[in-house]
């Protein structure tokens, strides 16, 4: 996906309904992105040297032992060589191989596809890149599995199903998705930009061949060109078009926090009725309302549920990553229509 279309992207953009611009959190990160967007080296996007797309989701960093000059100079005073600073005297190898098993056993606990058959992509130089047998993996891979294992146990997941995603961010979700299930179809809706890096991140993890751009998806007039088993790459202005369109699963994972409940509201109504089964990781009572990124007004669990009141709540829990209980006190969640 060249820059080109990053432009024709943002002048269609521009001209979107209000609801679709960037909320108030965004805001505050949207011309940071699009600076980065328009210049980055896909080669290496994932090497830690773009800090600010961890924003949504782009973060492969590892563990480095730093310290500050006086600390190393009371380290060499005291001969000090072996003193471990870790909690636990843990090392990264450690936590590594913690999170594969960790992974592993809610695999198995959930009855889903086994962690040890799939790997992670080394496309955009990860700096966090380990590997257990003959696979290789990243922490945020494994954290992205924790949670298709959560939404596996309540849909069983055959592998034909359409999954729509509203903010798909890195793609990591759609990578481990499509990687347990090659013929799953895919249909990611992003602001500009990021589904600018998604795409192009998608297409080097999975191939050019299993995606359908958004340079062919942007004059659509409804979805009966989908191709089936492809990822397709859409600007979140174009939801309208799942009005009348049922699929098989909807995901939502932390974008919905970062916008007011009236624009939740809005995307959910495209939703209601057509999705059989919805998947949300939020957070329990909202972002703040305050500080250089912050919404207007707070979205809760609560929210959620009256929003959905057609559907059934199946089960919520605390959300996990691979390596420990996210920070920001987040829920994941099922509903069934």
């Amino acid at each position: 996906m060249s820059s080109d279309n990053l432009r024709k992207l943002l002048k269609k953009y521009k001209t979107a309904p209000k609801q679709f611009q960037a909320t108030s959190y965004w805001s505050a990160y949207e011309k940071d992105i699009l600076d980065i967007a328009s210049n980055i080296n896909f080669e290496n996007f994932r090497s830690g040297n773009y800090p600010k797309l961890a924003t949504f989701g782009f973060s492969d960093g590892v563990y480095n032992k730093r310290f500050t000059l006086w600390k190393k100079l009371l380290l060499k005073l005291f001969n000090i060589k072996e003193r471990h600073t870790t909690p636990y005297s843990l090392q990264a190898a450690d936590i590594h191989d913690m999170a594969y098993h960790f992974s592993n056993i809610v695999g198995e606990n959930c009855n889903a596809k086994t962690i040890s058959d799939i790997s992670a992509s080394s496309y955009g130089n990860p700096t966090g890149l380990f590997q257990v047998n003959d696979q290789q993996y990243t922490i945020p891979f494994l954290s992205y599995y924790v949670r298709y294992c959560f939404a596996h146990k309540h849909m069983s997941f055959k592998g034909n199903e359409i999954l729509v995603e509203l903010g798909s961010g890195s793609g990591f979700n759609v990578e481990v998705l499509k990687k347990l299930y090659p013929e799953m179809t895919i249909l990611c809706f992003d602001l500009p930009a990021q589904v600018y890096l998604c795409e192009n991140y998608i297409s080097g993890a999975l191939g050019e061949e299993n995606i359908v751009t958004t340079e062919k998806t942007l004059d659509w007039s409804d979805l009966s060109l989908i191709e089936k088993g492809k990822v397709h790459f859409l600007p979140n202005w174009m939801m309208p078009l799942l009005k009348d369109f049922k699929f098989d699963i909807f995901w939502n994972a932390a974008s919905f926090g970062e916008m007011e409940p009236s624009i939740v509201e809005n995307y959910l109504s495209y939703i209601r009725g057509n999705a059989k089964w919805i998947y949300l990781l939020q957070m329990k009572s909202g972002q703040k309302t305050t500080g250089k990124a912050h919404v207007k007004k707070k979205i809760s669990l609560n929210d959620y549920t009256n929003m959905l009141d057609d559907y059934t709540l199946i089960e919520t829990q605390d959300a996990y990553s691979s390596i420990s209980k996210l920070g920001g006190n987040y829920f994941e969640g099922v509903w069934k229509l």
